[in-house]
């Protein structure tokens, strides 16, 4: 896919919105690779509230800097995205929200955000177990992977699916679903899983090893496009050394390596953010992620999504990804 020539593609630095919009699967792949790690995946949560009235959170990733917008906690089967008028009246539940000044979205789909933010969109589907899907899905909505669900999201537009589990004994869980995923949709969606935090893990101790070579080798030889880790001075242990060791096994079976800052830090000043940046970068990632924890789970201060921009790809590229209209 990746080696030999490149498709006739731009880097996705220098692409329009529609440009990008535009491409494959492996286009899309290809564009990021060709950036030298100057990418940007924000998360906007859509389980929480928009950070700004009147306007949803992946709106304002995408205006400060995000080249990616994954739309965690998007329900396939109710989509709504906080911020923006509702499609679908609901009397009831709309009389309550009015009453704190929130508009829930109801009806927007991944198709409509895609094309009023220019960008790539993804989502986030929790890999559990039949025992716990139940009642997790009661609290949370439709937002764990399942055949059905993973064919929902691509059918409403995503570009990319994001597979994680919350328990470190799910590994199985997790190739199994990337191995059902790559069946029915591999071909058209970029499959993203790894492991990028710790402590929000059920179960999980700090003193564990977070993730293992094995485990890596394992989510790509199940079908992953794409693996994402936690980035130096992030999780304890590890270390700028210890990521660029997990970056380089990624790329060596040419598969696009992400650090992400998902511990609460992307809610943490400039200067912290700036720091994080400049080791992410060095450790040779594809992607930079940023989290959904700012002032509420929700998404991240938009100020932090251009500082980290600034910080790895200078005012030109950071001012061109905010201010380029997405009917370019």
């Amino acid at each position: 896919m990746l080696n030999g020539a490149y498709p006739m593609v731009k880097r996705l630095l220098e692409a329009t919105p529609q440009e990008i919009l535009s491409m494959n699967k492996n286009e899309l792949i290809t564009s990021i690779r060709m950036c030298e790690g100057r990418v940007i995946l924000a998360v906007a949560r859509v389980r929480g509230p928009n950070l700004v009235d009147g306007v949803s959170n992946a709106e304002l990733v995408a205006a400060f800097g995000a080249d990616l917008v994954s739309l965690a906690t998007y329900d396939v089967v109710n989509p709504y995205v906080p911020g923006l008028p509702n499609k679908i009246s609901n009397e009831a539940e709309d009389k309550a929200l009015f009453k704190v000044q929130i508009s829930l979205g109801r009806g927007w789909t991944l198709k409509d955000i895609r094309k009023l933010i220019g960008r790539p969109v993804g989502v986030f589907l929790t890999a559990v177990s039949e025992d716990m899907r139940k009642d997790l899905e009661r609290r949370y909505g439709h937002v764990f992977f399942s055949r059905e669900t993973v064919k929902l999201a691509v059918d409403q537009g995503a570009d990319f699916i994001q597979i994680y589990s919350w328990r470190p004994q799910d590994e199985d869980l997790v190739i199994k679903s990337i191995e059902i995923a790559k069946e029915e949709v591999g071909d058209k969606v970029i499959i993203m899983s790894g492991r990028v935090h710790g402590p929000g893990l059920m179960g999980h101790l700090a003193a564990k090893e977070l993730i293992s070579k094995e485990f890596i080798r394992k989510l790509i030889d199940a079908g992953a496009d794409y693996i994402a880790l936690p980035a130096p001075g992030t999780y304890p242990g590890i270390t700028l050394e210890k990521a660029k060791e997990f970056v380089d096994l990624i790329h060596s079976y040419d598969k696009l390596a992400a650090l992400g800052i998902h511990t609460s830090q992307e809610g943490g000043d400039i200067n912290t953010i700036k720091r994080l940046a400049v080791l992410i970068k060095m450790a040779g990632p594809d992607v930079i992620e940023l989290g959904d924890s700012g002032f509420t789970e929700s998404m991240v201060p938009p100020e932090n999504i251009m500082a980290l921009s600034i910080a790895i790809r200078g005012r030109r590229h950071t001012l061109r990804r905010m201010a380029i209209s997405p009917l370019r």
